[in-house]
């Protein structure tokens, strides 16, 4: 599953090649008309008339949210044939070179940096060696130009990688600071949010019992004691150690805190008596866990709530749930697994 930062850079691809596609598509077709009509070069013409309605049909999915995979790649592809059947045919005064300095943004931003370059290279070559066999070969002017050729468009993609490289690094460390609680490390409610409103999207709302998705609500009993006796220096670092212990039953990316003393786990393809079994043993973990300050060794216990997602379920409606098993197990006695009961006798209060 992409993250949220993968997301972002995606929808920006997605709104680059939409309105790029239309740019293009319309600027090719007016270049026809100027190609055909006052410069007799009828051939560069017929290529832009071509490549610029094919454009304007990538606008045209865009813009109905029908865009393939396919359809970037053959927008780049187009974008190149053009600018560089117009530099190869067209005379070198009139500045078509100049185009060819376009692309290499254009392949970092479209493709990512990694086959942009290896785009930008392969373009290297052959326009290389046009403008040398297109330049003046006295005084040595052609190995000026491709020189200056060569320094310019690698500069201009590298300026590109390192601009999309440092709005990429910005990003993450926003993400950071919006997504992740800054005690902890654990991701926070914002985080959890966009995790329902993705499971909603994405995921098919009849799953076998084998695959279905539970969370589990981690409450920390009588935490205000350890605050009070202890000091909240005392208590952040319980929180601090809870959350590595979790991280070490569970991948990083599925754990939250969702509250002072409250943590949540989100288990995906789990059946019923796998949570069950799966809670219980993080239960007698915690339970047998000694927790370590500068101060003082401390134990404490969990008590742990269970229920299954289901499509469509909102935000607020699981947490009323979740949190209804929670304080059952509580009401119970604390230190307890409780879920609603599943298949007669599959969830139900479980303490060792």
């Amino acid at each position: 599953m992409l993250d949220q930062s993968d997301l972002e850079l995606l929808e920006t691809r997605v709104i680059l090649h939409k309105w790029l596609s239309l740019a293009s598509g319309l600027a090719m077709l007016f270049f026809s008309v100027l190609n055909i009509l006052m410069f007799n070069q009828t051939s560069v013409g017929v290529v832009e008339i071509f490549f610029g309605l094919l454009n304007l049909y990538f606008f045209y999915c865009a813009y109905h949210n029908t865009t393939q995979y396919w359809h970037t790649n053959l927008l780049m592809l187009s974008l190149t044939a053009v600018i560089f059947h117009t530099f190869s045919f067209a005379d070198l005064r009139a500045g078509s070179v100049f185009w060819l300095l376009f692309l290499p943004p254009l392949f970092c931003l479209l493709s990512g940096a990694k086959y942009g370059f290896i785009y930008t290279l392969l373009l290297a070559i052959p326009a290389a060696i046009v403008l040398y066999v297109k330049s003046d070969t006295e005084s040595y002017i052609a190995y000026r130009a491709v020189l200056n050729f060569v320094l310019t468009y690698f500069l201009s993609y590298f300026i590109c990688y390192l601009y999309q490289s440092q709005y990429m690094a910005r990003d993450i460390r926003l993400q950071k600071m919006a997504f992740q609680d800054p005690l902890t490390g654990a991701k926070n409610r914002h985080a959890l949010k966009l995790f329902f409103n993705d499971f909603n999207k994405h995921q098919e709302p009849c799953l076998p019992e084998e695959e279905r998705t539970h969370l589990l609500i981690i409450d920390i009993d009588y935490f205000k004691l350890v605050n009070d006796e202890f000091g909240h220096d005392v208590g952040d670092a319980v929180l601090v150690q809870m959350t590595e212990l979790l991280h070490l039953y569970a991948d990083s990316d599925t754990v939250y805190r969702i509250g002072g003393e409250e943590f949540l786990i989100v288990l995906r393809e789990h059946t019923s008596s796998q949570t069950l079994n799966f809670a219980e043993a993080l239960r007698k973990n915690v339970e047998e866990t000694v927790f370590h300050s500068k101060k003082q060794d401390i134990k404490v216990t969990v008590s742990i709530g269970i229920a299954p997602l289901h499509q469509g379920q909102t935000f607020r409606e699981f947490l009323k749930a979740a949190d209804k098993n929670l304080y059952s197990a509580k009401h119970k006695g604390r230190n307890m697994v409780h879920c609603d009961a599943l298949n007669n006798d599959t969830f139900a209060d479980h303490k060792a």
